[in-house]
């Protein structure tokens, strides 16, 4: 299980896993026509929303999490307090911003094959490495790409439609990591008096 800022990494592990395969084919001039110096960056749905989105390059950006359908586990006899946490999916989108129409539609197709040909991000590929445990591992798989939904989701941005695709990570799983069993003690108060208040007549 991570901890709570493994949410954002997993955006920016698959921006610098897109960076590093990018870099490794254009060495090898395996890249063209995907343009080699444009920046691939994960940035929040709001930057996509506001008076300046990007004018080149390819963002992928988180627009929705949902409690994903594979809990988060516990060996028998654990102690409740250990492992207590959520699993996530995350859903994101991936938008190409090159003015260039051969250089946009090749972008964000080679993005996709890439991760098509990596769809799971083991430990060593996980960026913030001190926040995950050593056994997570993120899958990244297609999402429902119809075009009526990804319309509606540039709609909803006030924005022109943009030349771009969905895809979904997880599992997600983060938690707080050990803690005590039971509730913290917030204050304590202790009174004396003298006498047996059991014997003592009620007043």
């Amino acid at each position: 299980m991570a901890e709570l800022g493994a949410v954002n990494q997993v955006g920016e592990s698959i921006a610098a896993l897109l960076r590093s395969r990018r870099e490794l084919l254009a060495a090898e001039g395996r890249l063209t026509p995907v343009p080699p110096s444009q920046d691939i960056k994960h940035v929040s749905i709001n930057a996509l929303a506001g008076t300046s989105p990007p004018t080149s390059g390819l963002t992928l950006s988180c627009y929705h999490m949902i409690r994903s359908e594979y809990p988060v586990g516990r060996r028998p006899m654990e102690d409740p307090s250990r492992g207590m946490g959520i699993s996530l999916d995350l859903s994101y989108m991936m938008v190409s911003w090159s003015s260039i129409t051969e250089e946009e539609q090749a972008l964000l197709s080679w993005a996709m094959l890439e991760l098509n040909r990596y769809p799971t991000l083991s430990y060593g590929q996980l960026q913030g490495t001190d926040i995950w445990s050593r056994d997570e591992t993120i899958q990244i798989i297609p999402e429902d790409a119809d075009p009526e939904r990804i319309f509606r989701i540039w709609d909803a941005m006030k924005q022109r439609l943009r030349l771009s695709a969905l895809f979904k990570a997880r599992v997600v799983r983060i938690g707080y990591g050990d803690i005590p069993d039971g509730p913290p003690v917030v204050a304590s108060r202790f009174q004396f008096a003298h006498g047996d208040p059991v014997a003592e007549p009620a007043l």
